[in-house]
């Protein structure tokens, strides 16, 4: 039976190891914010169900079928969560998320990344340099691999890194005036396969490139 999203659901809390999606505070980890106003000043950090309806259009309603266990949108506003960003005059940034909880630590993120009107417009390095700088920050990653590989007939940012014996792949590439972002997630242990891995990879990259 296929399973109907839960928006802003508890799924975040067994993705928080997911380190790549936490330190982009996407759709995997955290908790909306009940109090947030997306129209209003951009002076704290926030994200709900709904925030940025343009933003979330623009995700996939399903991953082979599935739909998300959780969609939703915000903006990071402070340093902390801007990180390499504002050393590139951006003090708003906007993204939206879809989760797929796979169970057993397996899980997919597709996410959307952009800045607003008056911001400088964002650029796929800086995306990069970004996802780059959490995964060499974080203490419990290893083996970080950076690659530019063409899949699906794209050439993609590719990060792929051992997380706490999660296998993580992180793409990044340009659509317009935003900027798409991949991670999938397998559990390393008896019976995991590689080639299962990469497979989930191309299938949520594909998935991304029909809304």
């Amino acid at each position: 039976m296929t399973q109907s999203p839960r928006r802003a659901g508890g799924a975040r809390a067994n993705l928080g190891r997911l380190v790549l999606v936490a330190v982009a505070l996407l759709a995997a980890c955290g908790s909306s914010t009940a109090s947030f106003d997306p129209s209003g000043p951009c002076s704290a950090d926030g994200r709900a169900a709904g925030a940025y309806p343009d933003l979330e259009g623009l995700l996939p309603a399903d991953l082979a079928g599935t739909p998300p266990t959780t969609v939703d949108s915000g903006r990071s506003c402070t340093a902390g969560a801007l990180s390499t960003y504002a050393s590139h005059g951006i003090n708003e940034l906007r993204y939206a998320g879809a989760t797929w909880d796979e169970g057993g630590g397996d899980a997919t993120v597709i996410a959307v990344v952009s800045t607003p009107s008056g911001q400088p417009q964002l650029q796929q390095a800086w995306v990069e340099e970004f996802y780059l700088a959490g995964a060499r920050a974080s203490t419990k990653t290893e083996n970080i691999e950076v690659s530019r590989p063409t899949l699906d007939d794209i050439e993609v940012y590719r990060i792929q890194t051992l997380n706490d014996l999660s296998l993580q792949t992180l793409l990044v590439w340009s659509v317009g005036a935003s900027v798409r972002v991949v991670i999938v997630a397998t559990q390393v242990e008896p019976g995991a396969s590689r080639a299962a891995h990469d497979a989930r990879v191309l299938a949520a990259l594909q998935a991304s490139r029909r809304p």
